[in-house]
């Protein structure tokens, strides 16, 4: 990628740093908002605030005896914080995350609108009686290129500045210029245009200047979208020179076209993922759908497979995601789905209008996950993982947000919960000793729209258990149970003593355990143990 695609992922590790450093003061802070993305909901009166911790964003129903405690690891790449001593009423991320321009025409015209990733933020750049639409981020997220076209003229080029002031236009003419994308280090944009006679893919400066025509041929080519990546700054686009549009790609002097699809019916509005290794595009079936495929050809993927029109799909920074315009809802709106399994897809926009288009960029810091908090304040207004919680481990890293275990004990017990840090020196661990009179369970967050990996303790009656997490994944990877009879009863005692020792590449623990917990959830040792042996992670690999 180019230095100025690089910018908002250098960004994302100075706040990650920033967050890493919040963790270990000793003090929360308070925060009087939260960036560019939606903002906690407001606590009801007299409530305790929204504090800052790393990443995270808590709000505990009392500020009163809350605790939040570093976790000591020697190595890896996560920092751990327990949390306890009141109710959490509210647990959220922060990350710095795209923010998505599009056409939408729900005042009556095409403009461009820009939002949150999740949709709030909510944003009308143009507003005239033209029509907008085709926008893109520059590759540093400062400039926003679009199409416009007044009542009874032809399509024109515009640029303006990420808040909508300073639009300027690259082109003037009575041909139709559209569909503009920009190249990787932002000094040129490509579009496609009928001025030849038909149309071609096109290239000019970022000013308008010395305007090219790329492929001079005798039939169409279209929607042409530039390669983030100035080593190979390749252009993807859509080209009827074979019979009906497919996939191609070509170099930025438009040389070596390759051809990539070998479809009955139309391939067009090609995308490249930041990564520069796939390429989104929108097929025309019995309906259109987004499929992907390698940016070199190849397997070809069926991305949305809805019966509802799927098109124009543009990838996020971190290509975790690619947005696209659908009609799976009351009307044409921006829907995000994950790019990786298990796919799952929540709809950005719900108006009137049509709404379609999307780009992705210019990242901000917004909410990224509602872990713990009311019905309907996670992505897309769905809820949470829980409504509250009232102890837990919240993992993270430079970048950001890692993992989130809630330890489940009763509202009568939190009196009685006590939590203790430990430390294996040398080791890639963090380790934790939880004493409450009953610890119902233990939920693990296993990511976006996922049920939580549940440890059942119920049955267990343990009166300690002693956790420990990956230092470098942030996972929970083994749970020991400690019968009641070897433990102090008064909380604030001391913790139950394990002994520890290094056995060749293995921390080898013993004690009265009544059970050995893996990973994910499964008792190793229903009749009790006495030894337990640990690998690196973590994770016992054997139990005697």
């Amino acid at each position: 990628m180019t230095q100025a695609r690089r910018a908002p992922a250098e960004g994302v590790g100075q706040m990650a740093r920033h967050w890493w450093l919040a963790a270990l003061l000793p003090v929360l802070v308070a925060l009087g908002g939260c960036g560019g993305g939606a903002p906690a909901p407001a606590p009801p009166g007299g409530a305790s605030p929204t504090m800052q911790v790393g990443p995270m964003l808590i709000r505990p129903a009392s500020t009163a005896g809350f605790r939040a405690e570093s976790m000591a690891t020697e190595y890896g790449a996560c920092s751990f914080i327990a949390l306890s001593g009141a109710r959490i009423d509210y647990l959220a991320s922060q990350a710095l995350l795209d923010r998505i321009v599009f056409t939408s025409d729900r005042d009556g015209y095409d403009d461009i609108w820009v939002c949150n990733l999740d949709g709030s933020g909510m944003t009308q750049l143009t507003n005239n009686t033209a029509s907008e639409g085709n926008p893109q981020w520059s590759p540093d997220g400062t400039r926003i290129v679009f199409q416009r076209e007044w009542p009874s003229q032809d399509v024109e080029i515009m640029t303006m500045d990420a808040d909508g002031s300073n639009i300027s236009a690259l082109t003037d003419n009575t041909f139709r210029d559209e569909h503009p994308t920009w190249s990787p280090d932002g000094g040129a944009i490509a579009w496609h245009s009928n001025s030849p006679g038909n149309f071609e893919i096109m290239r000019m400066y970022q000013d308008g200047s010395e305007p090219a025509n790329l492929t001079n041929q005798a039939l169409q080519d279209k929607y042409p979208d530039w390669s983030p990546d100035p080593a190979h700054p390749d252009i993807a686009f859509a080209s009827a020179r074979d019979g009906n549009f497919e996939i191609y790609r070509m170099a930025e002097d438009g040389s070596t076209p390759t051809r990539l699809t070998d479809w009955s019916s139309y391939d067009t509005r090609p995308a490249w993922n930041h990564a520069a290794s796939a390429i989104a595009w929108q097929r025309t079936r019995t309906s259109i759908d987004v499929f992907a495929m390698a940016a070199s050809g190849g397997e070809q993927r069926n991305f949305s497979e809805q019966p509802d029109y799927e098109g124009a799909p543009a990838w996020s920074s971190d290509d975790a995601w690619i947005a696209y315009g659908s009609t799976r809802g009351a009307s044409l709106s921006i829907w995000l789905q994950q790019s990786a399994p298990p796919l799952h897809s929540f709809q950005v926009t719900n108006n009137a209008g049509d709404e379609h288009e999307p780009h992705l960029g210019s990242p901000t810091s917004q909410i990224d996950r509602v872990l713990v908090g009311p019905p309907g304040s996670d992505w897309g207004g769905h809820d949470p993982i829980w409504s509250n919680a009232y102890a837990g481990v919240v993992a993270f890293a430079d970048d950001g947000y890692r993992n989130f275990v809630r330890i489940g004990v009763r509202a009568e017990d939190l009196g009685g919960l006590d939590i203790e840090p430990m430390r294996h020196t040398g080791w890639l661990l963090a380790a934790l000793v939880v004493r409450a009179p009953e610890i119902v369970n233990l939920k693990e967050d296993a990511g976006r729209g996922l049920e939580p990996v549940t440890w059942q303790l119920d049955a267990v009656n343990a009166g300690a258990l002693v956790l420990y997490f990956d230092a470098n994944s942030g996972r929970l990877t083994t749970v020991l149970a400690l019968r009641d009879a070897v433990l102090p009863t008064a909380a604030g005692a001391a913790p139950p003593v394990i002994a520890s020792a290094v056995e060749g590449d293995r921390l080898v623990l013993r004690g009265d355990f009544v059970a050995v917990f893996d990973g994910r959830g499964r008792d190793l040792a229903p009749g009790g143990a006495a030894t337990v042996a640990l690998d690196a992670s973590g994770a016992p690999v054997d139990v005697y």
